[in-house]
């Protein structure tokens, strides 16, 4: 800016405010900037961050198995499981497994053909047949 404008005092008040307005949006300006990588930042971040807890999480429940997996046929029995449970007991699908055990019995079997009521009305030939 020129001098003019400088020492002509009815002009410092537009300056002052001319430049109060500019160091606030410059201020805003840095303040969303850093706002933005932070975001940025966070997004890269988070699948990471999940990658190395489902890592963590599956080398927790390997150790767990192995545990499992080391002790002898007597203690497992004492426990309920056998050596095809273990990894089903360290996941925790041992239980869902478990509310399916005994399979359900199928139904009676009833051929509706044999019916009384079935046979009667089989009418193919003028005459009505009878259930043996």
């Amino acid at each position: 800016m020129s001098d003019r404008y400088n020492e002509r005092p009815d002009y410092q008040h537009y300056i002052e405010q001319a430049q109060q307005a500019r160091a606030e949006a410059m201020a805003r300006v840095g303040y969303l900037a850093a706002s933005a990588v932070g975001r940025a930042v966070d997004a890269a971040v988070r699948p990471a961050q999940a990658a190395f807890a489902a890592l963590a999480a599956w080398r927790s429940r390997r150790a767990a198995a192995h545990e499992i997996l080391r002790l002898d046929d007597r203690l497992l029995r004492d426990i309920g499981l056998t050596r095809a449970d273990a990894w089903a007991a360290v996941d925790g699908t041992l239980g869902t497994r478990a509310q399916d055990w005994p399979p359900p019995q199928p139904a009676a079997y009833h051929d509706i053909a044999l019916t009384t009521y079935a046979a009667g009305a089989c009418n193919d030939n003028g005459e009505r047949r009878h259930a043996a």
